[in-house]
């Protein structure tokens, strides 16, 4: 990426990964992303927001000397993570003056994940201001907008808002802004999902703080620039509110076909009822599990209900359905019922053990539907029933989003 300007004085100098296909080892990138650094050169002062991932080092200095200073007085650090603070050290090394700014938890992380010496490192508060000289800097906790250390940064001249994770999207592009694209919109969604959706409330405290600051551009650090808030801030206010969509989402194995049956007669069923239905397939190909489980992740968002289907192994869900449950209860999405349908061979516990892997969710669990071998007639029959009641407790929802 180039040195691109956002505003007089304030220049975009972070690194572009188009290629990187998976973040921490868990969420598929299939945009790529970008690791955001922003300049701002005040008249007496220089700050550097943000460093980037140590593998982007090189790039990262090289877009720093293109940019022509000579010195960085500050780097204000507002999220620890390596991807943002992984080139603090080279920072440093290159630019021996530069100041850490941090507030207390980014200090303290610092010193543990970074070995930054702590007498480089000054902590500010909420409220504080960084003068630069025609350029401040405003800082705004938000903690647990990732990890308990993240803050934003308020640049009150130009009202442009820095937001750390917040706001952020796994989309690589060689332009500043967005291009309100569906796929970066897409791309801004599962980064909701898999790194928001947790915090659900604080991110809707944040995301109205936000709003009634009305900031001219809001610059992430991962992704474009949102050059018109509203689209990101609908967006969020949206998957932060309270309501679900008339949507069931169905992740499920079938190792011999006999959880198939069931899930696609249940899709069918569901349909006819006017609910929209995803069925995604944990085990059909090698990296099934890890991109299948994305989307459902992302599916989480607007989902009503989840109907996890799986056949027996060794007495328990297959692992793939256990893993997706795993997930599922770490992200508390805010989805009203979970059910658990399957097959099982001669005895099964799958149930208890799903129960046991998403204890934290606590919407209304659906009686269960186990079939023992390949569905008769009657087991289908019991598939349609268990859509109907679906169907009835969704249409009872007094908040759906239309």
């Amino acid at each position: 990426m180039p040195v691109l300007a956002l505003s007089d004085n304030v220049y975009e100098v972070g690194t572009v990964h188009p290629d990187r296909q998976l973040f921490d080892c868990l969420m598929p990138t299939p945009f790529g992303t970008t690791y955001n650094s922003y300049l701002i050169i005040g008249q007496d002062k220089i700050a550097l927001i943000d460093s980037v991932d140590p593998e982007k080092v090189p790039v990262f200095l090289s877009n720093l000397e293109e940019s022509g200073i000579k010195r960085i007085d500050y780097l204000v650090s507002l999220h620890t993570e390596q991807d943002h603070g992984g080139g603090a050290q080279a920072i440093l090394r290159r630019y021996p003056m530069t100041q850490i700014i941090a507030n207390a938890k980014v200090r303290e992380l610092m010193l543990t994940h970074l070995h930054i010496p702590d007498e480089k490192i000054t902590v500010i508060g909420e409220g504080d201001r960084l003068e630069l000289g025609g350029k401040t800097l405003r800082f705004m906790m938000i903690p647990f907008a990732h990890w308990p250390d993240n803050y934003m940064a308020h640049l009150e001249e130009d009202n442009i808002l820095f937001s750390s994770d917040l706001f952020g999207s796994h989309y690589s592009t060689s332009k500043a802004f967005s291009t309100s694209s569906a796929d970066q919109r897409f791309a801004a969604k599962t980064y909701y999902a898999e790194i928001m959706m947790p915090f659900r409330a604080q991110i809707a405290g944040y995301t109205a703080r936000v709003r009634e600051l009305a900031p001219r551009l809001i610059a992430p650090s991962h992704g474009p620039v949102w050059y018109d808030p509203n689209l990101i801030l609908h967006s969020y206010e949206r998957w932060t509110g309270d309501g679900v969509k008339r949507l069931v989402s169905i992740p499920y194995v079938s190792m011999h076909n006999s959880t198939r049956v069931m899930v696609e007669r249940l899709a069918v069923r569901l349909s006819e009822q006017g609910l929209s239905v995803i069925c995604r397939d944990l085990g059909s190909e090698l990296d099934s599990l890890t991109v299948e489980t994305s989307y459902f992740i992302t599916d989480l968002v607007y989902s009503a209900a989840v109907v996890m289907a799986t056949p027996t192994v060794l007495g328990g869900p297959h692992p793939n359905i256990a893993y997706a449950a795993l997930v599922a209860n770490a992200l508390r999405p805010k989805m009203r019922f979970l059910g658990v349908m399957g097959s099982y061979g001669w005895g099964t516990r799958m149930v208890e053990t799903i129960d046991s892997l998403t204890a934290n969710l606590k919407m209304e669990r659906l009686k269960p539907l186990l079939i023992k071998g390949l569905p008769t007639d009657e087991d289908l029959a019991r598939v349609d029933q268990m859509a109907f009641e679906i169907g009835e407790k969704i249409r009872n929802i007094p908040d759906l989003i239309r």
